[in-house]
């Protein structure tokens, strides 16, 4: 058991360290022989020693492992296919949002008319509910197709 040091134990608490993280540094050779706490100070900041001294260190540790966690995380889902790139998606939702625009125009302007031609306004309702169907149908099947294609393009990614 290391002998008491009063003098050490008052420097280690004016220098806001540790006993042990003194006595450590006290075994380097250029340790400043006066030992004073400005001297120690100076030392140990030349030294990049005790550079963080308010408690943050481990804060900083801290947001490092969550933030290594979090990206571990996200390397997980992606493997498992549950993420997918974001330009894959911008690219997916453009072509369908032109597709869904042909599709509106192909059945609003082009069959609607003729599909309630001489047809009562229940008739009409009718075929509109049924054209709604058609383009639900077809939405469907593209957002899964789409799905399946964004998956095949992550995994084909890593």
């Amino acid at each position: 058991m290391p002998k008491p040091e009063p003098h050490l134990h008052a420097l280690a608490e004016a220098l806001k360290i540790d006993i042990r993280t003194l006595r450590n540094w006290r075994k380097r050779e250029d340790f400043p022989t006066d030992a004073s706490v400005d001297a120690v100070r100076a030392w140990a900041e030349g030294q990049g020693l005790h550079r963080i001294a308010d408690g943050s260190l481990g804060k900083l540790k801290a947001e490092l492992m969550r933030r290594d966690i979090a990206l571990r995380d996200l390397k997980l889902q992606r493997e498992r296919a549950e993420v997918v790139e974001r330009e894959t998606v911008r690219e997916m939702l453009r072509l369908l949002g032109t597709k869904l625009d042909l599709l509106l125009r192909l059945k609003l302007e082009v069959e609607l008319g003729p599909r309630v031609a001489c047809k009562s306004a229940a008739e009409a309702n009718v075929e509109g509910a049924l054209i709604l169907d058609e383009i639900r149908e077809v939405v469907n099947g593209n957002l899964a197709r789409f799905e399946a294609d964004a998956i095949k393009a992550t995994v084909a990614e890593e």
